[in-house]
């Protein structure tokens, strides 16, 4: 077979090579590759005779189910678009990716089809009615390389959502960039409780393909306190995880007293991963190979550290991708030395096509084959990329900039804490931050005294006992700071 140009080639390469492999479980299925190479063949024909063609768009409102993984290879076989929203999702967002995407259909659960039948007129059909066998007489006709696949809708911290339009070769140069430094293996099998929805989780159907891994999609619920057993009855050998899935699996782990037998490595992103929660995974599992990365939809992603780089380089998310390219600017678009902070600027083939339907903001962050990502970072003399925040977590106080990313890290750095966020200043009011673990307010008073300039302490700490989170796991600043203490 000829090398991966488009998307489902990935999965059409991994059926032909290792047929009886298994490539995704959930629950108590499992699909093996031709399983999945031959529901997404019918799912393909499914959609043509609802007129689904090259450039129309599909929208999967639907949890973490095997159904989704196929609905993508399917749209990808007749060139069109996927794009995965999840379950969760409220009315008033709905609503607004229902009209910003345009889909030729909806495809989602029982009440995520109610849900859309409400706001959308076109068709809207259940993951139930999504045939089970092939169907005769349908020609799937694929699209080009330069041709978008998938709209990959960011998380809207401060806006609505906004779908990055994802072409084929920008996706699959991606999932191979990656698949080069993580090194999944064929006889890994990858536990993820993150969402489809999520581009870290979609990606690992991709990577697994791109490896013939066998990918295990677990529930959120999963992620509280079966966490430990479900790794170990599937024989969990890696882990993606964010910070808050992080912590559990350390508290876990120490109720428990013994790590999962197979588990050989943790990958991180989303969020910047602690030195001290990493230590005490390593502590707690001996022998576990962390790796943080970093990235964004626009880019997937930017950087990849070698397994445990960060004992060596503290606070380093890696190198950038091979065959892409990172530098720092200042203000005026000047590249900075190295151990000097600016905005960060992507170049390489996974860089995106832009937003979609959002002319200025993507003739903003899109220049010239370049991606200003609006992310503050440095680099160090050998490459390695640092991340100081983003601009929206810069802020002033007593006069100085400070920066919400760099106090959340000291704040992780505290044995006792397990998660930390800072809420900017407000009007008259001072930053705040928040933390949960087994710690009080003014021990951690204390304790950030000791890790940061007196001006970089927020006036106002608290510690809660937990964190409201995204679908996604992160921390969800948001709804936090409506439920702040006063």
């Amino acid at each position: 077979m000829t090398d991966a140009v488009l998307l489902h080639d990935l999965l059409d390469r991994r059926a032909e090579q290792a047929p009886q492999a298994p490539a995704l479980t959930r629950g108590t299925s499992t699909w093996n590759y031709p399983d999945l190479r031959d529901r997404s063949l019918a799912y393909a024909g499914w959609l043509a005779q609802r007129g689904v063609g090259r450039g129309d768009r599909v929208l999967v409102v639907a949890p973490h189910a095997a159904e989704t993984a196929a609905l993508a290879f399917a749209a990808s076989r007749l060139g069109a678009i996927f794009a995965v929203i999840s379950d969760q999702i409220r009315p008033y967002l709905l609503e607004h990716v229902l009209a910003d995407s345009g889909p030729r259909l909806v495809v989602g659960t029982s009440e995520a089809a109610t849900a859309a039948e409400r706001l959308f007129d076109g068709p809207v059909h259940e993951l139930d009615d999504l045939p089970a066998g092939s169907l005769d007489g349908v020609r799937p006709a694929g699209g080009e390389p330069t041709d978008p696949v998938a709209f990959i809708y960011t998380s809207g911290s401060t806006a609505k959502p906004k779908a990055v339009v994802s072409p084929h070769r920008q996706v699959v140069f991606a999932t191979r960039a990656i698949q080069s430094r993580l090194r999944y293996r064929a006889d890994d099998t990858v536990w993820c409780c993150m969402p489809l929805s999520f581009d870290y989780g979609l990606y690992q159907v991709f990577l697994a393909c791109a490896s013939g891994a066998h990918l295990v999609l677990g529930d959120a619920a999963d992620a509280g306190p079966p966490l430990v057993r479900e790794l170990e009855e599937h024989g969990a050998t890696v882990l993606p995880l964010v910070p808050s899935l992080a912590a559990s699996l350390a508290r876990l782990i120490s109720r428990s007293g013994r790590p999962p037998t197979r588990l050989r490595m943790v990958t991180n992103t989303g969020a910047a991963l602690s030195p001290a929660a990493s230590a005490r995974l390593r502590e707690l599992a001996p022998g576990l190979d962390v790796v943080p990365m970093f990235g964004l939809t626009e880019c997937k992603r930017v950087s990849i550290a070698e397994p445990n780089a960060d004992l060596e380089r503290p606070g380093s998310v890696g190198t950038p991708l091979p065959g892409t390219e990172a530098y720092v600017v200042d203000p005026d678009g000047n590249r900075l030395p190295p151990g000097e902070t600016g905005e960060l600027v992507v170049s390489g083939p996974h860089v995106m096509a832009g937003y979609w339907r959002a002319p200025e903001l993507t003739a903003a962050r899109f220049r010239d084959g370049l991606l200003y990502t609006g992310d503050h970072c440095r680099l160090d003399a050998g490459g390695h990329l640092y991340f100081a925040g983003r601009t929206d977590d810069i802020y002033k106080q007593q006069g100085f900039r400070v920066s919400a990313v760099e106090v959340e890290a000291a704040a992780m750095d505290v044995p006792e804490v397990e998660l930390a966020a800072v809420l900017p200043p407000s009007g008259d009011d001072g930053a705040r931050l928040l933390v949960t673990g087994a710690i009080t307010e003014a021990e951690l008073a204390g304790e950030l005294a000791a890790r940061l300039e007196e001006y970089k302490v927020p006036p106002h700490l608290s510690v809660v006992e937990s964190f409201p989170l995204s679908v996604n796991g992160k921390v969800d600043k948001r709804q936090l700071a409506e439920v702040v203490p006063t």
